[in-house]
């Protein structure tokens, strides 16, 4: 190695900068020096719409990827539809981030099959074995599943970990 390039190396590292910022072939001196991180991202499938208020039947289809960042570690996405959800800052168009699993603790935000009809809702266990499916907006009644008789079939989809949407 040239010793002028090892100088070079060794005072760009001590200054924070780049090599080509030290000799004047560049003026941006580095994304270190800035506080810049690098952005990271990958792609997600957006694999149709989940309903955010009444549930609605449920058809999986995929539409395209969209962009999440390197900490959303989701499988895929869908778009939210409907105002149920609005209290958990989900709103009518957004996108929501999905990590396929068959169940969720308590509390938790999950895309749920009930029948054939898919909605995003709070899942609450109570006692007795009833799930209660809670929109988080007070102008929908929950879903109350499990009860004496009950005959849907629920199936939870996966957890909710992400969304993003436009400012509004």
């Amino acid at each position: 190695m040239d010793v002028n390039r090892l100088i070079q190396g060794k005072l760009a590292d001590f200054f924070e900068v780049s090599v080509d910022y030290l000799t004047g072939h560049s003026n941006i001196p580095s994304a270190d020096a800035l506080g810049l991180l690098p952005v990271s991202t990958h792609c997600v499938p957006l694999l149709g719409t989940v309903h955010c208020g009444e549930p609605s039947f449920a058809e999986q289809e995929f539409e395209s990827y969209v962009e999440a960042g390197a900490e959303i570690h989701a499988d895929f996405a869908l778009r939210a539809k409907g105002d149920s959800m609005t209290g958990a800052r989900i709103q009518d168009g957004d996108i929501v981030f999905i990590r396929r699993q068959d169940t969720v603790n308590n509390g938790e935000i999950a895309a749920v099959l009930i029948d054939d009809e898919a909605a995003l809702k709070r899942i609450r266990y109570l006692p007795g074995g009833m799930t209660m499916l809670q929109a988080e907006n007070p102008a929908y009644e929950p879903i109350f599943i499990g009860g004496e008789g009950e005959i849907r079939v629920v199936r939870i989809l996966g957890k909710a970990i992400a969304f993003q949407g436009d400012v509004k």
